[in-house]
């Protein structure tokens, strides 16, 4: 199998977002330590595991009312105590196959950043920022 066929669960070729138990959006990328470490033979997909952190995900133009409506519940109107909720991001081979599950217990989004005002009208993407309190990796 040539490495163009080998899937790379750090550059699939799409990734959702799930709240809960549902998927609720397609994203461009997610981006954080445990994303972003390349595995390694004798502990793969362990860098961050079981520790609090954060990611990073960028949303294109197809944005789901649900990830947008927790978002607003959190940061705007000032909800985030009662609003962690379980967020698993799943890295998908071309084939549409499952490579990896991230299931982020107890995330919260710290920051969200929207296209301003008078911007370029192709800036359709927005960075949303979670906090986690601990990660598993499944396959």
């Amino acid at each position: 199998m040539s490495s163009e066929e080998t899937p790379d669960p750090r550059h699939p070729a799409a990734v959702t977002v799930e709240l809960g138990a549902f998927q609720v959006e397609t994203v461009r990328s997610v981006s954080g330590p445990a994303f972003d470490t390349p595995p390694s033979d004798e502990d793969p997909f362990t860098h961050g595991m079981g520790h609090p952190g954060e990611v990073t995900i960028v949303r294109g133009p197809d944005r789901s009312a649900a990830l947008t409506d927790w978002l607003t519940r959190c940061l705007v109107e000032g909800g985030a105590a009662a609003s962690r909720q379980p967020v698993t991001v799943v890295h998908y081979a071309a084939d549409r196959t499952p490579l990896r599950r991230y299931h982020l217990a107890g995330a919260l989004p710290t920051a969200w950043e929207t296209p301003g005002v008078g911007t370029d009208p192709g800036a359709d993407e927005e960075w949303v920022t979670l906090a986690y309190e601990e990660l598993t990796v499944t396959t």
